[in-house]
């Protein structure tokens, strides 16, 4: 029978050990802002909080059961007729991992916490909320928190926008006469558009470190405005730099 000597042992510990080591993931900061379009009641729907909060927490890499060790917050707020609102942001704090860091079942706990009060939040907000108004300032709501998201440290930072991105407001509208002209004019020359608009209101700030996604609901009747909607929102969103993905659902 083979003996292994202390010498032969040691630097097998060492090899595991940088192993596990190179396998542990970092964790990381994510911001998400997660804006919700009270024109639509869709996002009214009791399942909208049970479907989608656990794809927020996958963003952050973080899992009810599972656990994780990334943190950052997730903000919530309404876009209305009114450019800026109310909101709620929850923060969990990045915990340590690896061999000394935090206890894995504590941990968990403290991402059930989270999501619990997440959970809450929404369900105050959205069961507050006026829904079925017919007019809102997208543009205004999302540039104001694209600021807002741009002057934080996050290591990634996600904007989440469940509307049809119909703006009607007196910047430009989707409705009315000449809507279409007005907004493949607004495309073609989007630097001149942006500089425009940040003549009436807050300026689009660079956004090459944002994931934007955009869930919008299609129907029959509003298809084709969807479709030119998707095009022009894109473009001025990928001009500053963002990654941009506009659906019908959040799709991670």
């Amino acid at each position: 029978m083979k003996t292994i000597h202390r010498n032969t042992l040691f630097p097998l510990f060492i090899v595991v050990l940088l192993f596990f080591s190179c396998k542990t993931e970092t964790p990381q900061n994510t911001s998400i802002s997660v804006l919700i379009d009270v024109t639509d009641e869709r996002f009214k729907d009791e399942n909208f909080i049970d479907e989608n909060l656990p794809k927020f927490l996958s963003l952050m890499k973080l899992d009810k059961e599972s656990g994780g060790y990334s943190g950052g917050e997730i903000k919530l707020s309404l876009i209305n007729e009114v450019s800026d609102s109310k909101s709620k942001t929850i923060k969990i704090a990045v915990g340590e991992n690896g061999m000394l860091g935090e206890n894995p079942l504590n941990r968990r706990d403290d991402i059930k916490r989270f999501y619990n009060e997440v959970e809450q939040s929404f369900t105050s907000i959205l069961g507050k909320a006026d829904w079925g108004t017919n007019a809102s300032k997208i543009y205004q709501k999302v540039t104001r928190e694209c600021i807002k998201m741009h002057r934080t440290e996050a290591d990634r930072k996600y904007l989440i926008i469940y509307s049809d991105m119909l703006e009607n407001s007196s910047l430009f509208s989707f409705y009315g006469q000449n809507w279409k002209k007005q907004i493949e004019k607004m495309m073609t020359e989007p630097e001149e558009t942006i500089e425009l608009l940040a003549k009436k209101g807050p300026s689009l700030p660079d956004l090459s470190d944002f994931v934007i996604y955009i869930i919008a609901t299609r129907t029959s009747g509003n298809d084709e405005k969807i479709n030119l909607c998707e095009q022009f929102w894109t473009t001025l969103f990928e001009f500053q730099g963002a990654s941009v993905t506009f659906n019908s659902g959040l799709e991670i």
